[in-house]
């Protein structure tokens, strides 16, 4: 049981994971720059969702490690032990 409160106001530093939405009035360069800012701020994981291709991009450092389509896995790894879910899945669930 979590017996001590979190301080009021902005948590300081990034996530472990960050979980990014393409949309259609996002820009390469905003994109970008909000995934530099997560690595710079010690984020271990970033997945940017792009409902228009169906794809998930997979994020270790700034530039990505991996493509995944919808016969593909997303794995939580490391940050979420035991996470999968199956990136067909995820469209559906999200009915984009």
């Amino acid at each position: 049981m979590l017996t001590k409160r979190l301080p009021k106001g902005y948590f300081q530093g990034a996530p472990d994971l960050a979980v990014e939405v393409i949309y259609p009035n996002n820009t390469f360069e905003e994109l970008h720059q909000k995934i530099v800012e997560y690595f710079e701020n010690n984020c271990r994981l970033v997945w940017v969702i792009n409902p228009d291709k169906k794809s998930v991009l997979v994020y270790h450092k700034p530039q990505p490690d991996k493509l995944l389509q919808v016969a593909d896995n997303l794995d939580g790894e490391d940050i979420l032990p035991g996470f999968i879910l199956p990136v067909t899945d995820l469209f559906m669930e999200l009915n984009f």
